[in-house]
């Protein structure tokens, strides 16, 4: 019997012999997963080019070695839990998450392509992330940083730019005269140093249209920033000038910046180590990353009572989403200052004096038991 709905389509059918309405060509579905993943690589020109080098990475280094023979049709739920499973063995909880969140999308174009019926990327148990508990710097830390970066005139203001504005690196590296408003104060972030095609370095948009925002400067960073330009030998009509360049006065490049500049400088302010790998042999870095800073900067509008909403702005996060994941982060000793102030708005006064432990504990003297 020719199958329903012309020739060659196949309907898929549901729970209890149901059709779906869902159809898709035998020949399609026979298209192995390596040549879905390359249409899906070039699908989307707009990506910017750090995410398609990334998503490049993925595919070429996991994806199509676990399943790229495989014909798209074939695939399971079992075998994507299967590739999972194997992944989680040899990388970190993140990674794989990340790895998994390429595969889904691959599989979802081959869907949106009428070459599957139905995503085998479902109830898929992918591995719990633990939050990694991160330094945030104080101001002490910040200006023993800031000089060992040289100070002003050389890279030091770029940690107050992370901290107090609330940069991102490629936003500090990409920043020009121009953007700055001392009379009114204001910073505006109109673009980014990103990572192009191979080795190359790019002026680029921000990721998102929240990226494009005007900043307000405080007094203090004004000044710095104004000291700095004077002391590199710019001047404030030279709107192209770049605040921060490498040695021979080109754009920074970060994999360069990091080990010329932020390692030596975390390591000699107490903030970073290099480590050798014990499998390895290799030497890697350990400790205070930039992004961090943009963490302290977050931290810091919890600390002072800053909406989540005027916090989506100035960290220039289009998912408010985002903006609530560092949010909660700010633990500790604020963490104890919110619940101290949610007693006292609703606990009622004998309920917050501490009479109850007194008398539960034989008196306010409290024994640790080792007397």
């Amino acid at each position: 019997m020719a199958p329903e709905g012309g020739r060659g389509a196949v309907r898929s059918v549901g729970r209890g012999g149901q059709g779906r309405g869902l159809f898709t060509d035998p020949a399609l579905a026979r298209t192995p997963l390596a040549e879905v993943a390359a249409a899906w690589l070039d699908s989307n020109p707009g990506k910017r080019d750090r995410s398609s080098q990334r998503d490049e990475i993925v595919v070429r280094r996991h994806i199509v070695p676990a399943l790229g023979s495989r014909a798209i049709g074939s695939l399971t739920p079992a075998d994507i839990q299967g590739t999972i499973n194997r992944w989680v063995a040899k990388a970190s909880p993140g990674t794989v998450r990340r790895q998994y969140g390429v595969l889904r999308a691959i599989v979802n174009c081959a869907v949106a392509n009428d070459m599957l019926g139905r995503s085998p990327c479902r109830r898929i148990k992918l591995p719990e992330v633990t939050p990694v508990k991160r330094h945030i710097v104080s101001a002490d830390e910040l200006a023993e940083l800031a000089e060992a970066m040289g100070g002003v005139g050389a890279y030091g203001p770029m940690v107050h730019l992370g901290t107090v504005a609330g940069l991102r690196w490629g936003e500090v590296a990409g920043l020009r005269v121009s953007q700055l408003d001392f009379e009114a104060r204001t910073l505006a972030t109109t673009q980014t140093v990103v990572r192009g095609r191979g080795s190359a370095v790019a002026f680029g948009e921000p990721k998102s249209a929240a990226g494009r925002r005007t900043l307000a400067v405080p007094l203090g960073l004004a000044e710095m920033l104004c000291e700095h330009i004077r002391a590199c030998g710019s001047i404030v009509e030279d709107g192209d000038a770049l605040l921060f360049t490498s040695p021979d006065g080109c754009m920074l490049r970060y994999s360069n910046w990091l080990r010329r500049v932020w390692y030596p400088a975390t390591v000699a302010a107490g903030l970073g180590r290099i480590v050798t790998d014990e499998a390895t042999g290799r030497k890697r870095y350990v400790g205070l990353g930039f992004h961090d800073l943009l963490r302290a900067n977050a931290t810091g509008l919890v600390a002072e009572g800053v909406d989540v909403k005027t916090a989506q702005v100035v960290l220039g996060h289009s998912n408010p989403q985002l903006t609530l994941g560092l949010y909660a982060q700010a633990v500790g000793s604020l963490g104890e200052a919110a619940a101290e102030a949610m007693a006292a708005r609703f606990l009622a006064p004998s309920a917050r004096d501490g009479r109850a432990m007194e008398s539960a504990f034989g008196g306010s003297d409290v024994s640790d038991g080792d007397d």
